[in-house]
């Protein structure tokens, strides 16, 4: 499998930098591709000279008087560590774009990594063998956005997204195997607790750098809330303690939530990511306890996901009550599904072309 795994990494890097290799470096300098790329690489460049800190504002961004920054850092960040540790401190124009021309090409043959162990875990090696080649060579957005001379967020969040879910499906096969419950927390048993425990934290930093990445993110949270629903209530009506999803459910938005507070009030894109986190925290207490609670009182196990629709419901009004412009807010997040209008004149909005 190594070996293997070796080969289809190989292809992906190779598919990735030889075909744009002459249009990227030509005539001397590096062609970096489509608007973004350059917009990118202007803030990294920008951070370089001033290591670490990164520039809030763009000076080209809005006439006459810049624009504040309000995408997703982190990737910029990264890029930057990662030109200026290679540029010993002092980066040469040549490093910087070198640098970036060759950064999303090695995160696009990267996710392979994860893919493979996702198929792994999910069915088997020859399962995941055959996942991570056919990401190696899938074609259309996912491929154009991690090609030599593309120095943009995305291909870094189909990585933090791919290796954030590995760690949460990780977590709960081990917590399985453990068999843990509250009792395992109440006496400490670390022995059961380490594994688990160990992968949602993982899974919580990846996916916080996810978040900071891309300020989008948040339906991520949304399909791992709605996976944690449909888990309480298979568990719940086979008669199995749920107490493990909470277990590692709250770690891993808990982390995520340290990690993104820091960019609250930045944008409404940002404050939003904070809100998720903190109902999804919320979330995970309230079906564990109402799971407990029917269970210990011996309630027929059927009215536990109609016990869930009305918290859902009470939930929902709560929060259209305190904040109806964060609500309508996150509502708005789902118009992706039907993008229409100025929506489909964006590329990553289209799907595979």
């Amino acid at each position: 499998c190594a070996l293997a795994m070796a080969a289809i990494f190989g292809i992906a890097l190779f598919l990735r930098v030889y075909f744009p290799y002459n249009n990227v470096f030509a005539g001397g300098w590096v062609n970096f591709q489509e608007n973004d790329a350059w917009y990118h690489m202007r803030n990294v460049t920008n951070l370089v000279h001033h290591f670490p800190h990164l520039s809030l504002i763009d000076p080209y961004g809005l006439y006459p008087g810049g624009q504040l920054i309000s995408g997703g850092p982190f990737i910029d960040l990264l890029l930057g560590f990662f030109v200026w540790v290679i540029g010993l401190g002092t980066p040469s124009r040549q490093v910087i774009e070198t640098v970036g021309a060759y950064f999303p090409a090695i995160l696009g043959a990267l996710i392979t990594i994860p893919v493979y162990f996702i198929g792994k875990e999910l069915f088997s090696r020859k399962a995941g063998l055959l996942a991570a080649a056919l990401i190696a060579i899938l074609p259309g957005q996912f491929l154009w956005r991690s090609m030599l001379g593309f120095p943009d967020q995305h291909v870094a969040e189909v990585l933090f997204s791919s290796v954030a879910m590995l760690f949460l499906i990780l977590a709960v096969k081990s917590s399985n195997e453990k068999e843990l419950s509250f009792l395992s927390l109440w006496s400490r048993d670390w022995g059961n607790l380490r594994k688990p425990l160990i992968y949602s934290l993982l899974g919580g930093i990846i996916l916080g750098c996810y978040l900071i990445t891309w300020i989008g993110g948040v339906l991520f949270v949304f399909i791992i809330a709605v996976y944690a629903v449909v888990q309480y209530i298979m568990d719940h009506l086979r008669g199995r303690s749920t107490d493990y999803l909470c277990i590692i459910g709250v770690p891993l938005f808990l982390v995520a939530l340290f990690i993104t507070i820091p960019s609250l009030g930045t944008s409404a894109a940002a404050t939003l990511q904070v809100q998720s986190l903190l109902i999804g925290i919320l979330a995970f207490l309230a079906m564990s306890v109402l799971s407990s609670l029917l269970t210990s009182r011996n309630i027929k196990r059927a009215y536990y996901p109609l016990g869930l629709a009305l918290l859902g419901g009470i939930g929902v009004g709560i929060f259209y009550l305190v904040d109806p412009s964060l609500f309508d807010s996150m509502m708005s997040k789902f118009s992706v599904f039907t993008p229409a209008g100025g929506m489909l004149t964006v590329a990553e909005v289209k799907g595979i072309s």
